[in-house]
């Protein structure tokens, strides 16, 4: 048995804080921008703070599951836990082997069924149970295992910064004469300047394969114009259109 949760368990854990991230009483803490964690306007923080705060966020959120799945199963639970009592109380006073084995029978299938009763957007009892041992690790695990859980987090886009990759600034550019032509050189020049942290982070060659598929997704295939390859219709900006 290993010293942390399993891998690909503490994944569908994540995958679910992700999908019912509203459950918990405030937004998450930090999110991925592709390079580091940083708070939702953006602001960097000291790794300390962003493992006590995501842990924080994930401990709060296993609360607050926990308690609405509580919520709005109590009164099946109650209901079934009833049943089961008067279907015990039947099979004691029953006045024949075939009434008791009816009676024995219908405890069984009363029990499986209240065993079965799952947590809120049909999350398997065992994957709220993960979602808190993920925020212990988190919290309190070695800087490397929190770091990996962490990592995984990032694959969630409720984890993630609005801008994440590359086919986001490219669904900002706009549009320009079918007769424009723009070099590749430039749109990553472009997007270099608009966005350092995350082409820094993507490595020059990574991040021109995934920024040039997004180019080619959106204004077709690259072609070649006096020798240069490049695409039509394409109005780069010189700097960050944000600032």
């Amino acid at each position: 048995m290993g010293k942390y949760i399993d891998d690909t368990k503490a994944r569908s854990a994540l995958e679910a804080a992700a999908q019912h991230a509203d459950r918990a009483d405030r937004p998450v803490p930090f999110l991925w921008s592709g390079a580091q964690w940083t708070t939702p306007a953006g602001e960097w923080r000291d790794w300390p703070l962003v493992r006590r705060g995501m842990g924080e966020w994930l401990r709060m959120l296993h609360k607050g599951v926990d308690a609405e799945a509580e919520k709005s199963n109590e009164e099946r639970r109650y209901a079934l836990r009833q049943s089961i009592k008067t279907a015990q109380y039947g099979m004691e006073d029953a006045q024949s082997e075939e009434e008791a084995d009816r009676h024995y029978e219908a405890i069984g299938r009363l029990r499986e069924e209240l065993d079965a009763i799952p947590a809120p957007g049909d999350l398997d009892p065992a994957v709220v149970r993960d979602i808190g041992t993920v925020a212990s690790e988190v919290d309190s695990a070695s800087d490397g295992r929190a770091t990996q859980l962490l990592s995984l987090a990032s694959q969630f886009d409720a984890f993630r910064a609005p801008l994440n990759d590359p086919a986001t600034w490219v669904r900002m550019l706009g549009t320009a004469p079918h007769n424009v032509h723009v070099r590749t050189s430039a749109v990553w020049e472009a997007f270099c300047a608009a966005e350092p942290v995350l082409a820094r982070n993507l490595g020059t060659t990574t991040g021109k394969r995934a920024l040039f598929a997004a180019m080619d997704k959106r204004f077709g295939t690259r072609r070649k114009l006096a020798g240069c390859e490049g695409w039509r219709g394409v109005v780069v900006p010189e700097a960050d259109p944000r600032r």
